[in-house]
């Protein structure tokens, strides 16, 4: 199929049907893998155009001369954000005035290689691990001149508009590697992989909501904007991550917030703070991950040879009898009961 003009990803998924595979553990949104090895060598390029091309990018697609082409990724579609992510080998992505029919924006992360950015009469060399922000109104496109690893985020002008002062001026100027706010907005977009995360439209909201701004504090957002997206975007990430980390270290005897506070250049007041708005206390979410992994090596044959104590203290837990009284109080029955109804 051809189309004259870009449709937006929710469209485009809809269409697209053949010769795609799901994820073998389905999530709550539309989610395609896509593989060039799933075509024939003279079917590859047209289908990666007729996907990603329209899909995500709006723009025409050439391969580089002398280089067989190949592409896997990832596609994923929310209200507010289509996603592609993996890898492809280098091709130019042209968006001519026939399909400039959208205002969306184009928020390109470049994980490996180079990348050549021209729009708006400008011109820049995307490097490694940067990021670049280009809209779908303005003819232009991205040359990858190698090989290369990228997550592409399609989202509307909207999420941007007003945040950041001169939207026009932060386009096609890298954002730097080591940008904190890019560095957390990827390290975010890990979320969209934790099905119970995004169970729900209001937590798929939420999450495209943290992501849009998180893009918005990497290109420069202001004033009350960038206050705003700190408290929501920047604040959800930096919860995640401390949740990861505290996950990371329950072997830990003594999980002390100071410690966690330091590796994550908070304080642990700021810790508390995010814990709060979330409905919930550090000392319950860390007693909380303790039993549930207890909980999951009691139920594991592979560990059935091991005392109930060795479990208890192996996550963190140094009061066999406060264990027994909590692993009760949580899940209706006994660290023995569970693991008897396990055998």
């Amino acid at each position: 199929m051809t189309w004259t003009k870009a449709k937006t990803p929710e469209k485009a998924f809809a269409m697209t049907t053949t010769r795609l595979s799901a994820p073998s553990a389905e999530p709550p949104f539309p989610t395609l893998r896509f593989s060039t090895d799933t075509f024939g060598q003279r079917e590859r390029i047209e289908a990666w155009r007729e996907l990603f091309g329209r899909t995500i990018c709006a723009a025409e697609i050439e391969p580089l001369p002398d280089a067989e082409f190949h592409s896997d990724v990832t596609l994923r579609v929310l209200p507010g954000l289509g996603m592609a992510s993996g890898v492809c080998s280098g091709a130019r992505y042209w968006r001519p005035a026939s399909l400039t029919a959208h205002d969306d924006l184009i928020f390109i992360v470049n994980h490996a290689g180079n990348d050549l950015a021209n729009m708006l009469g400008r011109e820049t060399i995307v490097k490694s691990g940067e990021a670049v922000l280009v809209t779908m109104e303005a003819v232009g496109g991205v040359i990858n001149q190698a090989a290369t690893r990228f997550t592409t985020m399609r989202i509307p002008r909207s999420a941007l508009l007003g945040a950041v002062p001169d939207l026009h001026a932060a386009m096609i100027k890298p954002i730097p590697a080591d940008d904190p706010a890019l560095l957390m907005l990827l390290n975010y977009i890990s979320v969209l992989e934790d099905n119970d995360a995004v169970t729900t439209e209001a937590q798929r909201a939420s999450v495209v909501a943290n992501l849009h701004d998180l893009m918005a504090v990497s290109v420069g957002a202001k004033g009350e904007h960038l206050e705003r997206a700190k408290h929501r975007g920047v604040a959800a990430e930096r919860l995640r991550a401390i949740k990861t980390d505290i996950r990371e270290h329950l072997p830990d005897g003594d999980l002390v917030a100071a410690d966690l506070a330091a590796r994550h250049g908070v304080t642990p007041r700021y810790i508390q703070l995010l814990f709060d708005r979330a409905g919930e206390t550090y000392s319950e979410f860390v007693r909380f991950e303790r039993l549930a992994a207890a909980h999951r090596l009691l139920r594991d044959p592979t560990h059935m040879s091991r005392t109930i104590a060795d479990i208890a203290f192996s996550v963190g837990f140094n009061d066999i009898s406060y264990f027994n009284r909590s692993f009760r109080k949580q899940f209706g029955k006994t660290p023995s009961d569970l693991r008897a109804s396990a055998s």
